[in-house]
């Protein structure tokens, strides 16, 4: 019995481990060079079928709801053009989440960088989100919280774009506040992804039996 239940999990396990490999990004040496107002070439390895969807990220603190959209229900090319916007805060805590449409568990980050040019100061990015398909218009508000000492300050600014097949909304700034860390996919955290730990899970299944 004790070696089913260890079975099964070590199953799980392997799973959870394939999809997080899905739609790796081609992290060029050094890791990315993000400017506000100059367009980056974002690459990714196309390992799943149809649309994907990609969204910025800031600090860990990261749900289906949260973040910028980059672009929604876009074609698996394997690359797409991003822009940072100026209005965007500092902090070395950010990172660009890919996400397939057809499976939101199946998900993929580059690690956490930096954007050199920002003049905002927004501490997080947090979006009500509504869009619609890509054959349609589509509108997302966006709301950066942040709180001072004396007092809290929220902005909200909400933009409408017609698109046939993405869209890219704008944060809008607010007040200094609380720091975060962006998921690092080479981090201790992410680990189970790595071919090492699979050998080791192996290892241990042979030393049970």
């Amino acid at each position: 019995m004790r070696f089913t239940y260890f079975a099964i999990s070590l199953f799980a396990v392997f799973v959870a481990a394939q999809k997080s490999l899905e739609n790796a990004f081609n992290v060029p040496p050094g890791g990315y060079n993000f400017a506000a107002g100059k367009t980056t070439l974002l690459s990714w390895n196309p390992s799943t079928e149809g649309p994907v969807t990609l969204k910025l990220q800031k600090g860990s603190d990261i749900t289906p709801s949260s973040g910028i959209i980059i672009a929604a229900n876009i074609p698996n090319s394997g690359s797409y053009p991003f822009t940072p916007d100026a209005n965007l805060g500092p902090g070395s805590d950010y990172t660009i989440q890919i996400i397939d449409d057809a499976d939101p568990d199946i998900f993929n980050f580059t690690p956490m960088f930096g954007i050199s040019g920002t003049t905002g100061t927004a501490s997080s990015l947090t979006p009500t989100d509504s869009v619609a398909s890509n054959s349609g218009s589509s509108t997302q508000s966006t709301t950066t919280t942040a709180s001072s000492s004396s007092a809290s300050t929220t902005t909200t600014a909400t933009e409408s774009t017609e698109s046939s097949s993405s869209r890219t909304t704008r944060p809008t700034a607010s007040p200094t506040g609380r720091a975060t860390t962006a998921p690092d996919p080479n981090s201790e955290a992410m680990s189970v992804t790595r071919p090492g730990f699979m050998l080791s899970a192996v290892l241990a299944l042979m030393a049970f039996l």
